[in-house]
């Protein structure tokens, strides 16, 4: 009698131990996929920088990418945040963290003309400051929607320092 009860007993936490496992396997895989990621860019001023966010890797000029960093030469060799084949929106009261979604204004928001993203652009990220000869993020607490094909990443800079630059990412559902 005790030799049946002890086999179920056993049945029964091996089969909860299974269950269990399962269902922690879907919110593991939900939890991975808008991840915050943190970069930290190569020097600028070496080299053009370029970043594909669905590989989340720096890439050449050559490869597919979403956003870049350059040296932008007609404006002083400042450095520029330049868009890829992407749209851009951006938003000025909203936090990072709970932005998990695509606004329903998101059309509306894109900014067409991606010049205004460079060095005296409406919504520059990299701007000098004369007065302490530096280069900075301007408004940190931009966030930046970028739709890349089917994908959509919420962006945040948080700092340049010595033609390197520091940003935050994730991808966001539509």
């Amino acid at each position: 009698m005790k030799y049946i009860y002890f086999k179920q007993l056993s049945i029964f936490i091996i089969l909860l131990f299974i269950l269990a496992c399962g269902d922690d396997n879907d919110t593991l895989s939900s939890a991975e996929e808008n991840q915050v990621l943190s970069v930290t860019t190569t020097n600028v001023n070496v080299s053009d920088i370029f970043y594909n966010f669905s590989s989340q890797s720096q890439v050449n000029m050559e490869d597919a990418w979403d956003i870049g960093i350059v040296r932008d030469t007609v404006n002083y060799n400042m450095p520029s945040f330049v868009p890829g084949d992407v749209q851009v929106a951006v938003y000025e009261n909203e936090d990072f963290n709970t932005l998990t979604t695509m606004p329903a204004s998101y059309l509306n928001d894109v900014q067409e003309d991606h010049s205004v993203f460079g060095y005296g652009g409406s919504y520059e990220v990299l701007s000098y400051d004369i007065t302490v000869h530096k280069v900075s993020v301007i408004n940190p607490n931009y966030i930046y929607l970028i739709k890349s094909d089917n994908d959509v990443f919420k962006l945040q800079f948080v700092e340049y320092l010595s033609g390197i630059t520091v940003f935050q990412f994730a991808e966001i559902n539509l």
